[in-house]
């Protein structure tokens, strides 16, 4: 079963639907910084166009243009003054289309259809092109046809004669073509700039120590516009679990049995091909909790192939329902899987690595250099809680007999089925290392000598292959150092190895136990 928090979408992803960079979606060009370099061109040719104005011949409305000169001051000084912040996004679009107004009013007072600013029109378009939402722009093609048609029906010849139509309606066209290419390029350049900037995400990731599963799910996150993206991978139990998501999603609820569930998510992990569910509120694949708890309406499955295998699965949500998938995201998705796979590889093997410097390698017990560093640790622990801490060394008895008898890889085989039946007698937080040779040591922590000399009986029991072995006991007290402690054990190891073998004898500490009290 799976299962999500709910997560609520971004106002940039509610306004412009699924796969909206973040950084196009919602644009706030009167807000962020940089204002005045943003205006200054568009300021300068309005300031231009009333410039003109003072040429000959005389007006024919001297009160239109005045005020189309003034609206345009206007717009110029709010657009710079005004803190807009304080207002809702949609007001800063309100400036340009304002300008559809002073424009009209600059053609009326210069004569109407022959005054020569008939080409303005694409100053509020083009600013809307490139610092607008698509709706605005709609709104800016609805403006430039107010501005011609409006004087055509309302005033008329001769200062709007017929024939001005086909001017109004090549001035309409050249602003839908004008407005709509440049507003695509503006937004295919914003959109390579965030791919870039997850690819840098990616390349971060992948250069740091830290596990960089965060940062990759946040990278699909970014190059798709989504509401969330979960990263499941499969668990020791089967089961496939979120090792990494975006904020808001609460990874422990996020739990599939592919082997029972039917469902998207569970196909994507048995065959290893993407899916795309446009519309999860129709398409019988998609879990009805994932829209439920979500808000999610299309969804996108991604899987993550190590070598041909699918070893996880890329869950990108979106909070509108689509029914393609631009390329340019299925791109860059398959991209951040394909990296995520790189990365898992190399976090297991610097894991790998890490393991085997701290393991012994024919036993898989500690190694001497992982026991000094936990021994320091437990000796800290003991000194501060003045819980008992419990050191032995076992020794396996006529071990070089066993080996001229059976080979040394039997020898081996034995030493390895040692260490397992050892630790399946171990509590959590024990410790057993090999010390060298048929040598193991092992530290009992929260636990006293008369504790530890049942436990070390039992380990006796257990020595595989009809062997035995001798084990030294003695318990940590004040003062006390790894060495000291080891030293003591294999004292008392001398003593059970010379009273017979097969057998386990403790050596009590110089102090009291009862002394790391006061330690």
């Amino acid at each position: 079963m799976t299962n999500f928090r709910a997560v609520q979408p971004s106002p940039a992803q509610s306004a412009h639907g699924i796969f909206a960079r973040p950084d196009t979606a919602t644009r706030r060009p009167l807000i962020e910084p940089g204002v005045i370099r943003r205006v200054a061109p568009f300021a300068g040719a309005g300031l231009i166009a009333v410039g003109l104005a003072s040429l000959p011949p005389a007006p024919a409305s001297p009160r239109a243009l005045a005020a189309g000169a003034a609206l345009i001051v206007i717009l110029i000084l709010s657009a710079i003054t005004v803190p807009w912040a304080r207002f809702s996004d949609a007001w800063q679009g309100a400036v340009p289309l304002c300008g559809f107004v002073a424009i009209g009013l600059l053609r009326h007072g210069e004569g109407g259809a022959t005054s020569g600013y008939s080409p303005t029109v694409m100053l509020p378009v083009l600013w809307i092109a490139l610092y607008g939402s698509r709706g605005q722009l709609r709104l800016a093609i609805v403006g430039t046809a107010l501005t011609f048609v409006v004087p055509l029906t309302l005033v008329g010849p001769p200062m709007y004669p017929r024939a001005g139509w086909r001017e109004s309606v090549l001035w309409i066209v050249i602003a839908v073509l004008a407005g709509h290419a440049s507003q695509t390029l503006v937004d295919h350049s914003r959109q390579r700039t965030a791919d870039v900037g997850a690819l840098g995400s990616v390349t971060r990731a992948l250069t740091t120590g830290a596990d960089p599963r965060d940062e990759l799910t946040a990278a699909a996150q970014l190059v798709t516009g989504a509401a969330f993206c979960i990263l499941i991978e499969p668990q020791e139990d089967g089961t496939l679990t979120a090792t990494s998501g975006t904020a808001g999603i609460e990874l422990a609820a996020v739990r599939i049995d592919p082997r029972a569930e039917v469902s998207a998510t569970a196909e994507v992990w048995r065959t290893g091909a993407r899916i795309y569910i446009g519309d999860v509120s129709t398409d019988p694949r998609a879990s009805s909790r994932l829209a439920a708890h979500t808000g999610a309406r299309a969804v996108l499955l991604q899987p993550v192939l190590r070598d041909g295998q699918c070893t996880g699965v890329l869950i990108v949500g979106f909070t509108k329902s689509r029914q393609a998938v631009p390329e340019q995201a299925l791109y860059m998705v398959e991209l951040v899987a394909a990296e995520i796979a790189a990365a898992i590889d190399r976090a297991d093997l610097v894991a790998l690595l890490a393991a085997q410097a701290r393991t012994d390698p024919l036993t898989g017990a500690a190694n001497r250099r992982s026991w000094d560093e936990q021994m320091v640790r437990e000796l800290a622990r003991a000194q501060r809680t003045a819980d008992p801490l419990t050191v032995a060394l076992l020794d396996m008895d006529h071990f070089k007999a066993y080996n001229d008898a059976h080979g040394h890889s039997a020898g081996d085989e034995l030493l390895r089925d040692v260490v397992a039946a050892i630790r399946a007698e171990l509590r959590t937080g024990d410790v057993i290392a090999r010390w060298g040779g048929e040598e193991f040591a092992l530290a009992l922590p929260g636990c006293d000598l008369q504790e530890a000399q049942r436990a070390a009986t039992r380990f006796l029991q257990v020595v595989p292959g009809g062997q035995s072995a001798s084990i030294g006991l003695t318990q940590a007290a004040a003062g006390d150092t790894p060495r000291s402690l080891v030293a003591r054990a294999d004292r008392a190891l001398y003593v059970a190895k010379d009273a017979g073998r097969n057998r386990v004898h403790a050596v009590a500490a110089p102090t009291s136990p009862s002394s790391l009290l006061q330690a």
